[in-house]
């Protein structure tokens, strides 16, 4: 894939995040890997979901080049850190992309975890959900584990991780994938968050009609 591809790729990924309500203002970030070893990666500071082409930066995955800019002059992302610490861990993908997904941030802020096996798509498509304790945002630290995370066997390696208060992030061979991924991962936390709320909701009704005939019972 050339270059121009990628940066429609990206500029795509973003669209459909902010679409689907899984960023907010400058939340979220994503790469993807070109041939030549470089890489390109979301600005810091602005939506994702209205960037164009001349905002993307291009950097070399084998150095932290913070200093970089775009052709617009912006600098890249934040989570940089992230994204170098993922791409160099697993070879075998080609994007990461990062969102503060909403459920998956209620989730966590509650003490929940998800469990990938609760739904079919999630069961076959994302059967292992690694969740990373809260870390510094942007900091090497927190990239290092989220790394650690997504190469951690047994076989298959993760393809999304979860973390705590900062939504998730997930990996694939194009940023479609990954893509794709982050939102299954809120489909299974909006069911699992919902499933919850149902169960307290039911809780609270059979302890106020110990005849188990709640207020909506025929």
């Amino acid at each position: 894939m050339d270059i121009d591809d990628v940066r429609a790729s990206l500029l795509a990924g973003g669209r459909r995040l902010g679409a689907r309500g899984l960023i907010s203002a400058g939340e979220g970030n994503l790469s993807a890997r070109l041939d030549d070893g470089r890489l390109v990666i979301t600005p810091t500071g602005l939506r994702k979901d209205e960037l164009d082409p001349d905002d993307l930066v291009v950097i070399r995955l084998d150095h932290d080049e913070r200093a970089a800019r775009s052709r617009s002059g912006l600098p890249p992302s934040s989570d940089l850190a992230i994204h170098l610490a993922v791409h160099a861990a697993r070879p075998d993908i080609s994007a990461v992309v990062h969102a503060h997904l909403p459920a998956g941030l209620s989730l966590t802020l509650a003490g929940e975890i998800p469990d990938p096996a609760a739904l079919p798509e999630t069961a076959l498509l994302l059967p292992r959900l690694p969740y990373v304790p809260f870390g510094e945002m942007g900091s090497t630290e927190l990239a290092e584990r989220i790394a650690v995370a997504m190469t951690d066997g047994p076989e298959p390696l993760a393809s999304v991780v979860l973390l705590e208060r900062h939504g998730a992030v997930s990996v694939g061979p194009d940023v479609a994938t990954a893509t794709d991924r982050l939102e299954l991962l809120e489909v299974l936390c909006r069911t699992w968050r919902d499933a919850l709320l149902l169960r307290a909701g039911r809780a609270v009704l059979d302890q106020a009609t110990p005849s188990g005939r709640g207020p909506l019972s025929s």
